[in-house]
């Protein structure tokens, strides 16, 4: 069982990335190997929309993306880790999702299978800071990561999304998240999926 963790914020060890490695911590306690990922240290560029890809589903840019390729591909459990801005998903990731489109070529036009059909189920699971409160800061990215989950051919494992994070290690005024985070990874490591989504707005503005 391996685990991919992508820390998706620019910002080294911030919030989002707190909560990845409490949830690939528990994955690995249940036995799963973790590989995990730094966007903010590779060299990523945006899709092109060159259509490169739709002739063998390779993508033609040569940078860290294709780093990121084979472990995509081969792995039992997919977490992402990302923050809110400006109500929708920063540049990395959203660098990243987009240059998965050779992934959607290989499916959608070249007609081949990401996974080999009898594979055990991959799961994926988000994991979310949102600066503000607002109503429905989450539900840009929540679809772009619904989206990245149907190309890669993964099922939900659960969703952590929490509002009113913004200074570093404010996460931790919200005691329960680590705990929905290390659930999360525990559950990534038992291979047991959900669609469980975990909105911790409610406790924040009761606090």
């Amino acid at each position: 069982m391996k685990v991919l963790g992508i820390a998706g914020s620019p910002r080294r060890d911030g919030n989002t990335e707190m909560l990845l490695d409490w949830c690939l911590a528990a994955a690995e306690a249940e036995g799963a190997e973790i590989v995990k990922f730094r966007l903010c240290d590779l060299d990523l560029n945006p899709c092109r929309a060159c259509d490169a890809c739709r002739a063998e589903g390779v993508c033609a840019l040569k940078d860290d993306m294709h780093k990121l390729y084979p472990e995509l591909r081969a792995a039992d459990g997919v977490v992402l880790a990302a923050p809110v801005y400006s109500m929708g998903m920063p540049a990395l990731p959203k660098a990243m999702i987009d240059r998965c489109q050779p992934f959607w070529a290989l499916k959608y036009v070249l007609k081949q299978n990401l996974v080999e059909p009898g594979s055990p189920e991959r799961l994926g699971a988000f994991l979310c800071c949102a600066g503000t409160t607002f109503t429905h800061v989450f539900d840009g990215t929540r679809r772009v990561v619904r989206y990245l989950w149907n190309v890669l051919e993964v099922k939900p494992a659960g969703e952590l999304l929490c509002p009113g994070v913004d200074a570093r290690d404010e996460i931790l005024s919200q005691p329960s998240a680590r705990a929905v985070a290390e659930d999360i990874g525990k559950r990534l490591g038992r291979r047991q999926a959900s669609d469980n989504v975990i909105d911790l707005t409610a406790e924040v503005k009761k606090g």
